[in-house]
């Protein structure tokens, strides 16, 4: 089993896509956050932005991982109207005292990514030895693996 585990919430495959890549460059083991509301509706991407713009934890399912067992744990966000998904913010909260070294990355589509990144740290309680922002406009381009590529070795030295 790998020592470093890669966690993402992902609503429109970006971060997924971001999580895989990083989960192959760290021979990590990889998990999906579950929230168990429908996101994909034209109801669930208006209660999205609400969420992130008032700091909400939505519900999610228990994780698969036990954390204990990673000295790492890489966690991915989407940038909900420029704020931390609420996704995560619920598994950060509720994984906080099991948290030991951590790396966050966002994905945006737009502006927040920063604001996001701040927020992880506070709500996780843990410094990232690592933090990394991919816009939607830089997937699939070579600019993304090399973002990948500085991430990890961020990691790596950290």
């Amino acid at each position: 089993m790998s020592n470093t585990l890669v966690v993402y919430y992902s609503l429109t495959s970006n971060t997924r896509q971001i999580a895989e890549a990083i989960a192959a460059a760290l021979d990590a083991d990889l998990e999906l956050i579950e929230d168990t509301f429908n996101r994909d509706t034209s109801l669930g991407r208006p209660r999205s932005a609400i969420e992130g713009l008032l700091g909400l934890r939505s519900s999610i399912t228990p994780p698969k991982h036990d954390l204990s067992e990673y000295d790492l744990v890489v966690v991915g966000t989407p940038v909900w109207a420029a704020r931390l998904s609420s996704p995560v913010r619920a598994y950060l909260s509720q994984q906080r005292a099991s948290l030991k070294r951590v790396a966050f990355f966002c994905t945006q589509g737009g502006f927040g990514g920063k604001w996001a990144l701040q927020n992880m740290a506070k709500v996780s309680g843990r410094r990232p030895i690592a933090r990394m922002i991919i816009y939607a406009s830089q997937l699939n381009k070579p600019v993304t693996g090399e973002k990948i590529a500085k991430f990890v070795s961020e990691i790596g030295m950290g």
